[in-house]
This record gives C-alpha cells, structure tokens and sequence, in this order.
C-alpha cells in the first residue's frame, strides 16, 4: 500500500513537472495566475486518488485556526484553502495559490492549538511572501535533467514517506540550490508568521515549542521527522524567534482560542491497532493522575470504543456526562454507542438532548434519523435525513437512508429514486438504472421529478456508450 501511494505521489510529480517545465525550461515570470493554476492542479490530483482527509469537524477545526490567523494579515492575492493530508508523517506545506496543507500526523504530536496555529501561520507566511514562485524562478537557471533530478530526489525523500516528498518539493524542493537561499525563507515566514500568530492572540513561544517537540522527536527516534527535512535551519530559527520574543512580543497569549484541542485530536484516524494502543496507554496514564479531566475521560472512552471495549467506553462516558451534565460530545457518543448496539429508544433520548444544546450539528441529526428509523418514527427520521441531503457533512449514504425512510413511509416513487442517486454515486450502474427506470413508473410525465430521473438515465447510458466506444490511445 505504501509503494502504490508513493508511486501516486511519483505521479503527481511529473505532473508538476510537465506544467512548470514543457513549454520552456527557462520560466518567465512566474505569475498569480499561474500559482493559482498550479495550486489547484495539485489540489485536484490529491483529491482524485482520496489522499485529502474527508472529516467534517477536522476541516472545519482547521478552517477556523486558519481563517483567525488570516484576519491578521494583509489581503493576499488569493484565496487560501486549507486541507488535512490523509498522512502520519509529521509535516505542513504550502503550494502556489494559498493552498496550506497539514498532515494529520502533525495534528497527533502538538501539544496544543497554538502549536498547530504556529504551524499553520508559518505556512501562511511562505505563501504570502510568494516563497514558491522564487523557488520556481530560480530555478529557471538550472536544465531540465537538473531540475528532474531535483524533482525526484525530493519526491523519494524523507525516509520513504510520500508525504513528506511532497511537502519537500512543494516548499523546500530546490533546498539542494543553496542552503542560505531556504534559510533565507524560512527566516521570512517565521517573522511573518509569529506576528500573525501573536495578532490572532495565541502565545508567541508556541512556534519554538513546535520545532522542540520535532527535535526531540529526532533524538528519541533516531530519524529525522519530516518536518524539519523540509523546514530546515531548526537552531537558527529557534534562536531568531527567541529574540523577536524578546524584542517585540512579550505579552502572554493563549495556548487555545477555538478549543477542544484534545477531542479533536483523538478524531484524527490512527493507521495501526498499535498507534491506537499507544494512544490508549497514554490516555491511561494521564487519566491515573486527573481522573476527574472531562476531556481525558471523552477521549479516552472514544479511544476504547474504537478498541471494541463498548461497555468500558459508555461508563467512562457517563462519569463525563455526571461531571459535565450538558456536553454535547458526550451526548451524542453515548447516544451513537446505544444506537450501535441496538439500544435504538436510549440512544434516541440522548441524541435528542444533543441536539437541543445544538440543533445544527449534522452528525447528531444524521443519527437521531437512524435512531428514528429503528424504533419506527419514519417520517421524523426522513425530516432528519431530508436536512442533511444537501448539506456538507462525511456520510455518502445519505440518499440511501432518504430512501429507505420514503420506502418505510410507502412512497416507493421517491424511493426508487433515491436508490437510484445512491447507486449512480457509487458507480453502479445497472443498480441506479433499474431504481431510475422503476421511479418513472410512478410520477407524471412531464413533471420535475420525471425530467430530472430521465436525465439521470440519459446520463447513464451516453456515459457509458461513450466509454465503451473510446479506443485506446496508440
């Protein structure tokens, strides 16, 4: 798996090359449009091959620390984009376009928020000071056989993780040009970035605390993380921004503004049984010491729960719940563990208490629909289904659910036609046609709901004669 997803990331590679490099090997001005472009090449490509991490909250988390950060800023000539790579390599980049990327790997080993705000403001940084088109410009100066060279050792680096290949090309692939020359740039965006850091109101010393975790990552490991691979001159900069601290910003700040740091951790997918172990142990010893720490027990029940220790999950949730009566994650896990053993009537309850401290958070109303259905509410559980069709929120069943709940309510029209959305969306196409076909059966010819099913089957079918017909490029 690790091979196929390096080979990916090879590709996306010399797709990057191919756009920077075939018209000529000797750049012009490397523009705003053209950093846009690429930005969104290279965007587009991670998403196609799912290498950009699907997580409602984590994402709209990011978002936030990122958006605050920006407030601090002068307006940017475009606009940034924030996403969570789906990579345990500990790293952070910045493409052309105000594309910042952070690896969920690097979310797991902050300490706290503003550590990944420092992170985050950094990046910002590179991509304001248009870090990327001087390294594309200088690189003007090298030939094509060079620059390929540069390319792939960079994409092979980092100790065999392909994320961190990435994040060398993208932010410090030519560092191989001239050591002062990235160093140069680090400089910059650690200047940039502290003063948006210490604007947006988190502590000033939260950059250094970062690159010391890095460091002493290093030393216990023996690697270097990737991280300072692609972020180089750690000494320097720890003792640049320890004289700006000095120099400028004395005041205190805060470790957390949006929040919740610990929760959202624990939601960031583990890719072993043993880092989830490891998790699991860590949690147990700093439960031992402050057993009485809402956060502690949340994310230590969600961790047992992910382990398949149930029972012992719903009791460490219920003394959080005793501690912190009306904590709306605590609610809504113990409601999903009651819905998830069939206990459908409790976990409605405790859904139904989440949902009215926050009506609007779509994970609750997704399962309290599902809680409903269970236990025989139909059309409440289709009006909670019917509010999540459109919205932006990670489940890619939610046409299935709505058509179950239409066929529970004996509206088979609508249902079928819902099976049919489900089934085109999962690319099955003899399945989406038969449930297209039957739904016509059941609505008046020219109505909206029968032009827009026949234009799914047109869809359909001219899509598939048009592949079929396509011959193989010599």
């Amino acid at each position: 798996m690790r091979k196929l997803i390096q080979n990916q990331y090879i590709y996306f590679a010399l797709i990057l090359f191919v756009l920077l490099f075939r018209a000529n090997p000797c750049l012009a001005e490397f523009t705003i449009a053209d950093e846009k472009k690429l930005g969104k090449e290279f965007y587009d490509k991670l998403e196609e091959h799912q290498l950009i991490l699907k997580n409602k909250v984590l994402n709209d988390y990011i978002n936030k620390i990122g958006n605050l950060i920006l407030t601090q800023t002068k307006k940017a000539p475009f606009e940034f984009r924030f996403s969570i790579v789906d990579s345990s390599a500990i790293n952070a980049f910045a493409t052309p376009g105000g594309y910042i990327y952070i690896n969920k790997g690097l979310i797991t080993a902050a300490e706290n928020e503003g550590e990944l705000a420092g992170v985050i403001a950094h990046e910002i940084g590179h991509a304001n000071a248009r870090h990327v088109a001087s390294i594309i410009e200088k690189s003007k100066k090298l030939n094509i056989a060079t620059l390929a060279a540069i390319i792939a050792g960079a994409f092979l680096g980092g100790g065999g993780q392909a994320t961190a290949a990435i994040a060398a090309f993208s932010m410090a692939g030519s560092s191989t040009l001239t050591l002062k020359f990235m160093r140069e740039h680090e400089e910059e965006a650690d200047r940039l970035g502290i003063s948006y850091l210490v604007g947006a109101g988190y502590y000033p010393a939260a950059m250094i605390d970062f690159l010391k975790i890095m460091k002493q990552n290093e030393f216990l490991s023996k690697t270097m993380p990737s991280y300072l691979l692609t972020h180089p001159g750690t000494d320097d900069r720890i003792f640049y921004m320890d004289s700006l601290i000095l120099t400028q910003y004395p005041q205190k700040g805060a470790k957390n503004i949006i929040g919740n740091f610990n929760r959202i951790q624990v939601l960031v997918p583990l890719d072993t049984t043993d880092e989830l172990n490891k998790k699991y142990r860590q949690l147990e010893e700093s439960l031992k010491k402050d057993p009485a720490n809402v956060d502690l027990l949340y994310t230590f029940a969600f961790v047992e729960d992910q382990l398949g220790q149930t029972s012992s999950a719903l009791i460490h949730y219920q003394k959080a719940l005793s501690l912190s009566p009306r904590d709306q994650d605590v609610l809504k896990n113990i409601g999903l563990i009651y819905l998830k053993t069939g206990q459908a009537d409790l976990a409605q309850n405790y859904l139904l208490r989440a949902a009215g401290l926050n009506a609007d958070n779509d994970e609750v109303t997704y399962a309290l629909g599902k809680a409903y259905l269970a236990t025989g509410n139909y059309q409440k559980a289709l009006d909670c289904f019917l509010r999540l069709e459109t919205a932006s929120q990670d489940n890619d069943d939610i046409n299935y659910q709505i058509a179950m709940a239409y066929g529970k309510l004996n509206k088979q029209g609508e249902s079928h036609y819902y099976f049919g959305l489900h089934f085109k969306k999962e690319k099955k196409k003899e399945s989406a046609l038969f449930h297209f076909k039957e739904a016509l059966n059941y609505f008046p010819k020219n109505s909206e709901r029968s032009i827009a099913i026949q234009q799914a089957i047109k869809d359909l079918e001219t899509g598939g004669r048009q592949k079929s017909e396509e011959k193989p490029k010599p």
